[in-house]
């Protein structure tokens, strides 16, 4: 048996066993409000397991949802619902209850940076940090894997982080030097200098 297979066998042993109803309930739901679960049965911790793996094969997945609770809720939800409910529904509902913030973030971030460094001149590191973060957030209050959704957070984060800011010097710049050629005085301030950028120190 893998290690993680082991160690996911562990943690179920243990919120299993009546000595940690506190822990049980955590996974269980609300305290005194659902019926004792049945034990799970060898082919259904067979089947969490299998899905806690193909999970963690899967980069795109690892990086939505946090796997070993995949696995976990997986299993929950099957002792719940039993034998008779299709996998595919299960799996869904257990991604909707782990997704994996910290990684997201970490993702939303890289892509950020690896788009913005040669774009963004002054703040693409305050932004993308900012835009990692929003995003990340947005995904843990909605797990989906919908594209409309996962766009709309996308713009969302950009706008919250306010992604015209790191124009405005440009913008400054550009009416600046605008101002300067309606007053008729730019040739003589900056003789030589058509068609070549303008940059303020």
């Amino acid at each position: 048996m893998k290690i993680s297979a082991l160690v996911f066998f562990i943690i179920l042993s243990i919120i299993s066993s009546s000595g940690f109803a506190e822990t049980a309930n955590f996974f269980k739901g609300q305290v005194g409000q659902q019926k004792p679960l049945p034990d799970f049965t060898d082919q259904q911790l067979e089947e969490a397991l299998r899905i806690s793996d193909d999970c963690k094969a899967d980069t795109i997945m690892s990086t939505r949802y946090e796997c070993d609770c995949v696995g976990m809720t997986y299993l929950e939800l099957r002792r719940k619902r039993g034998d008779n409910a299709q996998s595919y529904w299960l799996r869904e509902d257990a991604n909707q209850k782990c997704p994996n913030r910290i990684a997201m973030a970490g993702k939303m971030y890289t892509d950020c940076k690896q788009k913005s460094v040669t774009t963004r001149v002054e703040d693409y590191e305050e932004f993308c940090t900012c835009y990692g973060t929003k995003f990340a957030n947005y995904f843990g209050k909605n797990p989906t894997s919908n594209l409309n959704v996962f766009e709309g957070n996308m713009i969302r984060s950009m706008v919250e982080c306010n992604v015209n800011s790191v124009n405005q010097r440009s913008q400054e710049r550009e009416m600046f030097v605008d101002r300067l050629k309606e007053r008729g005085i730019y040739d003589k301030l900056f003789p030589g200098a058509d068609g070549v950028e303008f940059k303020a120190q």
